[in-house]
């Protein structure tokens, strides 16, 4: 007859067998030495259920880590750890140099836009203006100095006196500009009377004034007391008289020239 190792009660076996068991709690465990093959102690197996828990707990906190981990990494998918890496490092550096959110950004654009239109753009735009400028006082001096020319040959072709030069090239001035090829034209709304619907010449023009302002002109055309072989007309008691006068003066005089009330003198 085989013995149980564990009995519920000790009619479970024979009278002379049951001083071979000990109890052990509502069980009855067969008093031995050392454990049969295959046989597991009460306190082994008890040991052993609160190991597997242990494990079991132990699985299913790793289980929630691991999946809590998992549903974090979905936010990094599709990130390269190459350029990963690359972009912290590039970060870093910004950080160093101030950079730390989007507004850093910004503000050393902003920063760096200004100091180049400091040191660059500004400059540039001022080197362009005083070339600008230049360039237009050049060319004033050159329409001046085109008008000035063409004016005096006119001018001393139909006789006109040094003197007044500078008095007849103002008043031209008024009606004709160079054209930039050194030549002059009417500006708009100067038109001819000899031929209407042309533009005024310049020849046209000085024609009209050895009549309009005869006293800048030489005594051929009746505007002074003196010819040019030095012989003088009498002038009338009460003229007033002019000698060498400059343009401010024949301007100031101009009507009472016109009207005999002075005469011009050349020395």
């Amino acid at each position: 007859m085989s013995l149980k190792p564990v009995l519920d009660s000790l009619d479970q076996v024979l009278p002379d067998l049951r001083q071979h068991y000990v109890s052990q709690g509502d069980k009855y465990i067969l008093d031995m030495e050392g454990d049969p093959q295959g046989f597991v102690s009460r306190s082994s197996h008890v040991e052993m259920q609160n190991k597997v828990a242990e494990f079991r707990d132990s699985n299913n906190t790793l289980k929630i880590q691991l999946e809590d981990e998992a549903e974090k990494m979905k936010a990094y998918e599709g990130i390269d750890p190459v350029q990963a890496r690359a972009a912290l490092q590039s970060t870093a550096e910004l950080s160093k140099k101030g950079v730390r959110k989007a507004a850093d950004v910004d503000s050393a654009v902003s920063a760096a836009l200004q100091a180049f239109k400091d040191t660059e753009l500004t400059p540039l735009r001022k080197l362009l203006t005083n070339e600008r400028e230049a360039r237009l006082e050049a060319d004033k001096k050159v329409s001046q100095a085109t008008l000035k020319n063409e004016v005096l040959k006119s001018f001393r072709a139909a006789g006109g006196q040094d003197q007044a030069l500078d008095f007849v090239v103002n008043r031209a001035g008024e009606v004709f500009q160079a054209n930039g090829d050194g030549q002059l034209k009417a500006k708009a709304g100067a038109y001819s009377t000899e031929n209407p619907g042309e533009p005024l010449t310049l020849t046209e023009w000085m024609q009209t004034q050895t009549r309009d302002i005869s006293f800048a002109f030489s005594s051929s055309n009746g505007g002074s007391s003196r010819h040019g072989d030095g012989n003088s007309q009498a002038i009338p008691s009460g003229v007033k008289t002019l000698t060498n006068p400059s343009p401010l003066e024949l301007g100031k005089y101009g009507a009472d020239i016109r009207a005999g009330k002075v005469v011009i003198l050349d020395e």
